[in-house]
């Protein structure tokens, strides 16, 4: 095994700031991103540090340290600069992954950061670890980093791969760099969007505390991977679409189509347990107003839809139609600033108590963790 440290090339982008403060309403502390790409045949190890370097001097976020000066100041990263570990090692595996699932787990690509020593100001644990794998049977390389989702999501992440690549072969860039000044909040009247819920702030546990889905005396998770064609897939939302009473059927995407049908087919397997009621989407508000679209850091609101007006008429139509509401909701800037205000408040709490985030779903919730619409 082989460990490099590499820093920003120097000047970053943030040249004349000493920190950079993390919104509220992005403090989820109790997250991990973790990313993997594999590419055939072997790697310049050399060139890659210094494509790393060049990367992280436009995301100096990545190379900072989490401080809070004062109880009444924002949690901030102070940009110090300091190195992200490269461990390099090799492997014999047969196979880059252990299994064909689309997700893995446990994901066996990168070595993960410590999240908990994150909340004590451990100045020694990094916000971001690289780990390159060389699999001799295969030929190939992994690529993998895990950061924090305290200072960024996946799309994030996924940009930073893309000009980490693009450094790499001596390209330019193909994403425009992140912005890090934090706009002025949208303004709003809490009275005509009512008590917002923020599914996200409701449950948690103090950090130090065993994780909910690491619980043995909780019920297991059932994963199942479904594998759909794109035919099928259109077929899937065709024929929801007809399910519905009048001739002019409202937009049903393909992914409200799919989600609906699985809540549906959810309720009517498990009839001693509650049915899916409440369809909780992870919704991207990258560029709504007045968020820019390539903001730095989380991008990431929970689109909530409504309790049905009668469960007992739920068709896989009315269910996508609640899936479609939630997601239009979030949309409207006002409704998206109201959540955001009232999110904020929560997670500061949360982070101030040194407590992560629980998103285990509730009897009669489901979850959905993808969507750009």
């Amino acid at each position: 095994m082989e460990v490099r440290a590499v820093k920003p090339r120097e000047p970053t982008v943030c040249l004349d700031q000493t920190f950079h403060s993390l919104p509220d309403i992005s403090l989820m502390p109790g997250f991990k991103v973790d990313t993997a790409h594999v590419v055939p045949g072997p790697i310049d190890l050399d060139q890659f540090t210094n494509a790393l370097a060049l990367t992280l001097s436009v995301f100096p976020v990545y190379a900072g340290r989490l401080e809070r000066p004062d109880i009444t100041e924002p949690w901030r990263v102070r940009l110090t600069n300091d190195a992200v570990p490269v461990v390099v090692i090799t492997s014999d595996a047969d196979a880059e992954v252990p299994s064909n699932t689309v997700v893995q787990s446990p994901f066996t690509l990168t070595r993960g950061v410590d999240l908990s020593r994150h909340m004590e100001n451990d100045a020694a644990e990094p916000f971001m670890r690289v780990t390159i794998t060389k699999f001799t049977k295969t030929g190939c390389t992994s690529i993998g980093f895990c950061t924090s989702h305290l200072i960024g999501d996946g799309w994030q992440m996924l940009q930073f791969a893309r000009l980490v690549s693009q450094n790499y072969l001596g390209l330019p860039p193909l994403d425009p760099p992140p912005i890090y000044e934090h706009p002025a909040p949208y303004p709003f009247n809490s009275e005509d969007y009512g008590d917002v819920f923020t599914p996200e702030f409701q449950h948690f546990y103090h950090y130090k505390d065993t994780p909910p889905h690491l619980d043995i005396s909780r019920k297991k998770p059932i994963r199942s991977d479904f594998r759909l064609t794109a035919m099928q897939v259109a077929q899937i939302q065709k024929g929801i679409i007809a399910q519905c009473p009048n001739d002019k059927p409202p937009i049903i995407s393909r992914q409200d189509a799919i989600v609906a049908l699985l809540a549906d087919s959810v309720s009517k397997s498990e009839p001693d347990s509650p049915p899916v009621q409440h369809i909780n989407t992870i919704f991207m508000n990258r560029g709504i107003p007045p968020h820019s679209a390539t903001a730095f850091g989380n991008g990431l609101l929970w689109a909530m839809t409504d309790a049905a007006e009668d469960y007992e008429q739920e068709t896989p139509f009315t269910i996508a139609l609640r899936v479609r509401k939630s997601l239009v909701r979030l949309r409207d800037p006002g409704y998206a600033a109201a959540y955001v205000a009232k999110g904020s408040k929560l997670a500061r709490k949360a982070m101030d108590s040194g407590l992560f985030q629980d998103f285990i779903p509730r009897p009669g919730y489901m979850t959905i963790n993808s969507t750009w619409r």
